[in-house]
């Protein structure tokens, strides 16, 4: 595909977070960009609206015919037969996907970087392109998330002039013509593998389906050396031993009681922050603190800390003062809805976190248990996403549910998709958890139970890859309202 500036792309589905970032990165490297969906809504109609790019709702045909593009994007959310799709093919329009139209018109030509695993990408991500950019080499990167540190969550930097770019590598499929995975398409000279577990029940089968799309991305890396490796994460310990490159990569340790190329000594923590004493062959050994809570995100800094240990040994940065790190670790805030404190009055703290899976679940209120252990703590959460709607990790979510005093369940949607059998069962769940558990047939009576139980000493932690219908934002305004 031929695409040069001024030339017309159409997104089709430019609603999604990923779509809408790479509209905008398209538009920033002079392509003419205009986009349809059946609805759009905040952050990313509000950003839209800031680019001045044209979208069209509701979906038609019409709309193709209007714009004429030169070129379809197509969400992977949108299948064969959709209107728009089909008038696309009817007129001959060639039509991509996002993760290929990221891979040939950005990463080919850039140092690219990419961050894979089933937790963490989004911050691991923001991570290191904040990192490199305080270090004053302006990467290139796509987020997945509302990054509190960054202007917005893409930016082309100085990535097409050979620069980097930093990319989530995200193992979901590409679009209803490409199924294997987004990341297949992003080109890696550097690769993060942070961790690996079962995910995306909607569309792999078991773990084995996600490790042979892991199997492909590695063997995208020229240099084994430059794949960063958690071996500390037993899925990515199994796979790379299944392929005789445990001794060939770099491996890091996040386990204290491991030793790797580059390894995680101690850590700590006080209620306000974390703290990390890392072993690196080229930047040294020293200690790190970071407003970060958890070990999980000391985990993800060791792995930036690593890849930019590899960058300096491979001559493609300068050498850092580890002091110079040290300080831009620390002044590091995240993305929004990892853990962001929404109230805090009366003794009541209300938060909002994007942890959907069992273990990041587990891991976020082991964290929390840690740092405010004198805090009754309380989760309530949204099985929400395409998983979590299904019962297949139903004992895996209330041990991680039940780290916490109180456990609230939301309403889960119901989805036809999957067989009855299938669906979670949110009575069951909280049968699963204990006495300390309770469901509740919706959101909003979630949010009245709560605002006449929460007491002094309470921290509730609203947990939901969507949006938990606004109740945790409600609560809020509750808690402030309070005298």
């Amino acid at each position: 595909m031929n695409l040069k500036p001024g030339s017309r792309i159409y997104f089709m589905g430019i609603g999604g977070t990923g779509m809408a970032a790479v509209a905008g990165l398209c538009q920033e490297a002079g392509f003419d960009v205009s986009g349809s969906d059946a609805g759009i809504y905040p952050p990313m109609s509000t950003m839209l609206d800031d680019l001045k790019i044209p979208v069209m709702t509701p979906y038609s045909p019409s709309n193709v015919d209007k714009i004429k593009p030169d070129c379809v994007v197509v969400a992977n959310v949108l299948s064969k037969g959709h209107p728009e799709i089909e008038k696309a093919a009817l007129d001959a329009i060639p039509f991509t996907s996002f993760p290929a139209l990221m891979g040939e018109a950005f990463l080919r030509n850039s140092c690219s970087l990419v961050v894979a695993g089933t937790h963490g990408k989004t911050t691991t991500s923001t991570m290191t392109a904040f990192l490199l950019k305080e270090l004053g080499h302006n990467p290139g990167y796509l987020i997945g998330g509302s990054p509190k540190d960054l202007p917005r969550s893409f930016s082309l930097g100085k990535s097409q002039q050979n620069g980097f770019f930093v990319i989530e590598g995200d193992e979901y499929d590409t679009a209803f013509f490409d199924k294997d995975s987004k990341f297949l398409h992003y080109c890696p000279k550097y690769l993060i593998l942070n961790n690996l577990e079962f995910d995306h029940a909607d569309i792999f089968e078991n773990l084995e389906a996600i490790e042979r799309q892991f199997t492909k991305l590695i063997a995208l890396v020229k240099s084994p050396k430059n794949i960063i490796a958690n071996v500390s994460d037993e899925g990515i310990f199994k796979l790379l031993k299944s392929l005789n490159m445990l001794d060939r990569v770099t491996r890091v340790a996040t386990d204290t009681s491991q030793k790797g190329d580059v390894s995680l000594t101690h850590f700590g923590h006080t209620e306000e922050q974390w703290w990390a004493d890392v072993q690196t062959p080229n930047l040294g050994n020293f200690r790190f603190s970071t407003m970060m809570e958890g070990g999980h995100n000391l985990a993800n800094f060791t792995q930036v800390i690593a890849l930019l240990d590899c960058l300096i040994r491979d001559e493609e940065i300068p050498s850092i003062d580890s002091e110079t790190l040290v300080g831009i670790i620390a002044r590091f805030r995240g993305v929004a809805r990892r853990l962001d404190k929404l109230a805090d009055k009366n003794g009541i703290t209300v938060y909002e976190d994007f942890a959907h899976h069992p273990t990041a679940v587990q891991k976020v209120l082991q964290s929390y248990r840690l740092s405010h252990p004198e805090r009754r703590l309380v989760v309530a959460f949204e099985p929400r996403n395409a998983t979590a709607r299904r019962s297949i990790f139903m004992k895996k979510f209330a041990d991680s549910l039940g780290v916490a005093d109180q456990v609230w369940i939301g309403e889960c949607p119901q989805d036809s998709r999957i067989l009855p059998e299938n669906r979670m069962d949110t009575k069951k769940l909280c049968d699963a958890v204990g006495a300390n558990a309770q469901a509740f047939a919706s959101n909003e009576d979630l949010l009245d139970y709560a605002c006449k139980h929460l007491k002094k000493g309470d921290a509730i932690i609203f947990m939901s890859s969507g949006s938990f219908s606004g109740v945790q934002h409600k609560l809020k305004n509750h808690i402030l309202s309070r005298n």
